[in-house]
């Protein structure tokens, strides 16, 4: 009989505003357009889709451009015929001055030339028009020569009221406009679904609490791996050597089913799928790196924004005795529980927040991060004997949030950290790299949301809590 897998709900309370990116770049006038307090980000496949429509529509039935091709070779016709008559008037009687003489000829013959030429240029459009071959552009010229959707809207072809009552042309959009220079304006756009629903993907999810199991376990499980931090070859086979410590079980024989070394990892057993999407908009936010830093805007879950998703625990490779014989994870399986975890969550959660606190203290320009950092606090010491806990998701939550961070320095492995700053360029720049030292700060700024020209929030903060108890289901 299969053994039965827990399934806990998993809630996220979105504290301050959440970006999981998709690696996109929305582009001003091409995917986006801004007015005084607005920005759209515009379907374009629709929007040129109705333009063409519309110019279609603008364009002469065979019928018009026939008898508009009469009208114009009825007027030639008749200025052809007061030409013949000048002609002849000047033939019967020309100017005495040669000088004049010659000039009258001159326009006469000039103009005779161009009745010739737009008689010729007529019939060939009456033979096109009237050919099978004839076609309508496959591009129009009203949009081929436009280069955005505000060159679009002087054609006539697209209106702003359009964007904003046609169903299916606008996608969504958000008040305020990104803080960068107008025409060269860009969005780094968030995860979305097919129908532009925000959602929390449960890769994201899964890292950071996959972050949270090895800060809290490193100490005891991976103390040798920890001291010779610095002596990989490279931060990657550095960071392979602590989670092959934290998570992989023991291979108890040498078995084709397991060659593969994943198979040994604990977290293969843990399963969080996407959240369920949220029918609003992601919010607009204007980022600096502090101290200093250019400006970044991205797009986010709004703070206050609950998102549910679906953890399911595998209990085979834990209970069944075959499993055991060719894997023993040994007693991971009681770390995975929700009420272990969330504990684990709240104590790196103080020491993040704590972090955090002494990095913005003393800082008059960012008082209102401070503030959001004490009541966070406070929230935190709530949660206390409960299955919920605090922790920094997705991009702008930082290096601390996304690593063992205080671990990786605590005693004698200051040194150890900074040759492994040297040895990995860990500060991604060589000189900045080389010249870190012990005690110095690390990271040294960090991606905040700006406000009125001042620091307002850190990115990603939010409340996960993971259902109790448990139901089962079958496997």
């Amino acid at each position: 009989m299969p053994s039965i897998n827990q399934v806990y709900q998993v809630r996220v309370d979105v504290i301050s505003p959440l970006c999981v990116l998709d690696g996109g770049r929305l582009h001003e006038e091409i995917d986006f357009y801004l007015d005084a307090q607005t920005t759209y980000v515009i379907n374009s496949d629709a929007v040129l889709e109705l333009a063409f429509q519309r110019w279609h529509e603008r364009q002469p039935s065979r019928e018009q451009l026939l008898a508009r091709l009469n009208e114009r070779e009825e007027r030639l016709q008749q200025r052809r015929q007061r030409n013949i008559e000048e002609i002849k008037q000047f033939e019967a009687s020309p100017p005495k001055d040669p000088r004049k003489q010659q000039e009258r000829e001159q326009r006469l013959r000039d103009e005779a030339n161009k009745i010739k030429e737009a008689l010729k240029q007529l019939r060939q459009e009456r033979e096109q028009l009237e050919s099978e071959t004839a076609q309508t552009p496959v591009v129009p010229p009203e949009l081929l020569q436009n280069s955005g959707f505000s060159d679009l809207f002087k054609t006539g072809l697209l209106t702003i009221d359009d964007i904003r009552t046609i169903p299916g042309l606008l996608r969504y959009s958000y008040t305020g406009r990104p803080e960068v220079k107008s025409g060269q304006s860009e969005i780094l756009s968030c995860v979305k679904d097919a129908a532009d629903r925000l959602y929390l993907p449960g890769s994201s999810l899964k890292g950071a609490l996959r972050t949270v199991l090895a800060w809290a376990l490193a100490p005891q499980w991976a103390a040798q791996a920890l001291n010779t931090f610095d002596s990989a070859k490279d931060k990657r086979q550095a960071a392979r050597s602590l989670e092959q410590n934290i998570f992989y079980g023991r291979k108890q024989r040498d078995d084709r089913r397991v060659r593969h070394d994943l198979l040994r990892d604990v977290m293969r057993t843990f399963h969080i799928g996407d959240s369920q999407p949220v029918a609003q908009s992601p919010q607009l936010l204007q980022i600096r790196v502090f101290p200093r830093g250019s400006p970044i805007t991205v797009e986010a879950i709004p703070d206050g924004t609950t998102l549910l998703a679906t953890l399911r625990i595998e209990q085979y490779p834990f209970k069944n005795a075959a499993a055991r014989a060719v894997i023993d994870f040994g007693d991971r399986q009681h770390y995975l529980q929700p009420a272990q975890l969330a504990a684990f969550g709240r104590q790196r959660a103080k020491v993040l927040i704590e972090g955090e606190q002494a990095f913005f203290r003393n800082r008059p320009d960012a008082i209102q991060i401070s503030r959001f950092y004490a009541d966070l606090a406070e929230r935190l010491a709530a949660l206390e004997n409960t299955n919920a806990f605090l922790l920094p998701i997705g991009w702008g939550a930082g290096w601390r949030s996304k690593t063992l961070d205080t671990i990786l320095r605590e005693g004698d492995r200051e040194e150890v950290f900074v040759r492994a700053v040297h040895k990995y360029n860990m500060k991604l720049n060589a000189q900045r790299s080389k010249r870190f030292q012990v005690g110095d700060l690390f990271p040294a700024s960090r991606r905040v949301i700006m406000r009125n020209g001042q620091p307002w929030l850190p990115l990603g903060w939010v409340c996960l809590t993971v259902g109790n108890p448990p139901q089962a289901a079958a496997l």
